[in-house]
């Protein structure tokens, strides 16, 4: 297990947080966070992409994607992924997409170096039925048929809550068929017994080619939810909780793949722990997350957000996650013969 620090609160930034990543088809590692001036959700932030061309071992130096201004200081919840064209796509909010905030995408042909300028797809995200949204955070997939899924959470405007609110939320995706030209609203998951305003959620392809969301849930439960769908969009045939998933109310991650060895896993990760962001674990499933075989620790003091992404090509596995609510973003690379389960 290798473990590399790739920010660390300094004077251009008081905080990195909300990590994303993506292993491109060509091997690139690339990360986004939101790079706050201030702790607040709400604070001036940038959004900075590094790149890593040797499988996490360095990464160049950071490029920003998106800069707060004073009209919308707030840039958030960067998520990546790629097309069938092997273009890498960007979408994020200014402002959670309130008080005149757009959600923005951005293309990139040569794997994250260089980017398109913004496109605004606020339109497809039904603006007239919400008030804040955001994507994931983490990361977007291109499922097997090539059309790009990523999860959203949002607070509908029946719920008469403050417009700068994060709660009560739902989840849903935001999917695109043709390569990122047009974007769609699929299916939607609202509160129920036990899975009470779900929120930030994340997202994997499984080996039959069904899809699966993981999600954070509010109203002090201190469990998962999960979900499985046959095409990740159009119905959702599960929606229940997963009580072998502690969690303290915070972002985790899923990411699947394919290992060397043939067998295929899901992993999860997040701050296994019902109170307090800390004990950082990496668990893996068999089974398309119906149980989970594998556990290993792999920081028990600190934690936050975190994030995966899979590298079959290199056999390993990367976690990235916050340390004391973004003081410093920390990189996990573990290889293929220590997720032996």
């Amino acid at each position: 297990m290798e473990t590399m620090e790739l920010y660390r609160s300094d004077e251009a930034y008081f905080r990195y947080r909300i990590p994303g990543m993506l292993v491109t088809d060509s091997g690139v590692l690339l990360t986004v966070c939101e790079a706050r001036k201030e702790q607040s959700d709400w604070s001036m932030m940038d959004i900075l992409l590094r790149r890593s061309t040797d499988g996490g071992k360095t990464f160049e130096d950071p490029i920003p994607l998106a800069r707060g201004t004073e009209a919308h200081p707030t840039v958030n919840n960067p998520v990546l992924m790629q097309d069938r064209k092997g273009r890498i796509h960007l979408l994020y909010c200014e402002d959670y997409a309130v008080m005149g905030g757009r959600v923005l995408h951005r293309i990139s042909e040569d794997d994250g170096l260089t980017w398109s300028d913004c496109r605004d797809i606020t339109a497809s995200t039904a603006p007239t039925m919400r008030n804040a949204y955001a994507h994931g955070p983490g990361h977007g997939i291109r499922t097997r048929n090539g059309e790009m899924v990523v999860p959203f959470w949002r607070i509908p405007k029946r719920y008469d809550s403050p417009v700068r609110s994060h709660g009560p939320s739902e989840i849903g995706t935001l999917w695109s068929a043709d390569d990122g030209e047009t974007w769609n609203i699929g299916a939607v998951l609202r509160s129920q017994d036990g899975l009470m305003t779900p929120n930030e959620t994340e997202i994997a392809e499984l080996e039959d080619g069904r899809v699966y969301l993981n999600t954070r849930l509010g109203a002090g439960l201190t469990y998962r939810g999960r979900a499985w769908s046959q095409d990740g969009h159009s119905f959702w045939e599960r929606f229940e909780p997963d009580y072998a998933l502690h969690d303290p109310q915070c972002f985790g991650a899923t990411v699947s793949c394919r290992m060397p060895d043939g067998r295929f896993w899901l992993f999860f990760a997040n701050c296994e722990s019902k109170a307090g962001r800390k004990n950082v674990v990496l668990k893996g499933s068999l089974n398309s997350g119906e149980t989970w075989c594998l556990r290993r620790v792999l920081d028990a003091d600190r934690g936050g957000y975190v994030e995966l992404a899979a590298d079959p090509a290199r056999g390993c596995v990367y976690v990235l996650y916050e340390e004391a609510a973004g003081a410093a973003l920390h990189l996990v690379t573990l290889q293929a013969e220590e997720l032996e389960g």
